[in-house]
């Protein structure tokens, strides 16, 4: 088989500074083995011409440049001897053209890194640029396994706190189910559960920008937190105690102005517990709370005895709340 690479080198070669002996002699008995000419050979002075032209079309081919053959001589020989030759080695150097690049596997898709934290439990990870994560208790997430160079993570359910280190060559990226959070260097709280509409990033230092695939580019500052309802894609934004938002790192909870559907679900990942509702319409229901996780659930429920005047029983790792519609 003809070693194609080497006689794109000898080309090149040729045409920058000249072939030794051997070379010309190989790259001549390789023009010579062309099988394409026609019955009627053509004449010697016409060989020489078709020759100067078909390496005008191979080094065409390779983006070289080539010295044309006299106009006058081209003129005189026969159209379809003028082109045989050149479509010839065109086509055999296409051939090459295939050996030298060959098709390469389509490249595997990236393998991210998942990490989980279980119910009623606390997860801090300090990533290779110093910036610090924390996961919230039954919260999970994916990130890329080249963090260095793509710092973006994915919140694929719950709530996480984000300390980002400063790197202007790479941003920081947190994507949830509908929005993309972008930052160089602050610190953010991002609250996306899968069983709630609403997704809320709440901003302890610095500023980000968040965005969704709709209408929302909002660039949010320290204290300010967006409010996004996922099925209706809309959103507002408000000043909140960041301090409060991502207290849970310490254990504490505040919930402010939160619906029961809301704290059912921080109920389920603190406590393990399955919480289902008699009436669906109490999910409605405003409460703002705090707690410590290391209290009993019972605690928590009994302030909702006070508050909302529910009942509430436990079994067989289920919370039954009943009651009225607020």
């Amino acid at each position: 088989m003809l070693n194609y690479r080497y006689i794109r080198f000898l080309l090149q070669k040729q045409l920058q500074e000249g072939l030794s002996e051997e070379e010309e002699l190989f790259l001549q008995q390789w023009y010579q083995s062309l099988e394409t000419m026609p019955a009627e050979m053509p004449s010697t002075e016409e060989q020489a011409v078709l020759k100067q032209h078909s390496w005008q079309q191979l080094s065409a081919i390779y983006g070289q440049s080539a010295t044309p053959p006299p106009a006058a001589i081209i003129k005189h020989i026969p159209r379809w001897q003028r082109f045989a030759w050149p479509a010839a080695a065109a086509v055999l150097l296409l051939i090459g053209l295939k050996f030298l690049s060959p098709e390469q596997p389509a490249p595997k898709p990236v393998a991210w890194v998942s990490l989980q934290c279980p119910p009623g439990k606390r997860l801090k990870m300090v990533l290779p640029d110093s910036s610090v994560v924390w996961l919230n208790s039954g919260s999970s997430l994916q990130y890329n396994p080249d963090f260095v160079q793509q710092r973006q993570f994915n919140v694929r359910n719950g709530e996480v706190f984000f300390e980002v280190a400063k790197d202007a060559a790479h941003p920081f990226i947190v994507k949830t189910k509908s929005l993309a959070v972008k930052v160089l260097g602050t610190s953010f709280n991002v609250a996306a559960y899968t069983k709630l509409t609403q997704e809320k990033v709440t901003v302890a230092s610095g500023n980000v920008q968040v965005l969704d695939e709709h209408q929302c580019n909002v660039i949010l500052g320290a204290g300010q937190e967006i409010v996004y309802n996922s099925s209706k894609a809309s959103f507002s934004t408000q000043l909140v105690n960041a301090a409060r938002s991502n207290s849970w790192r310490n254990g504490d909870i505040y919930l402010t102005n939160v619906s029961l559907e809301e704290l059912a679900v921080k109920l389920e990942n603190i406590y393990g517990y399955e919480v289902v509702f008699t009436n669906n319409k109490m999910k409605q229901c405003i409460n703002s709370l705090h707690f410590n996780d290391k209290e009993p659930v019972t605690k928590v429920l009994d302030l909702l005895k006070i508050i909302d005047k529910i009942t509430y029983t436990i079994n067989n790792g289920k919370i039954i709340i009943s009651g009225k519609p607020c």
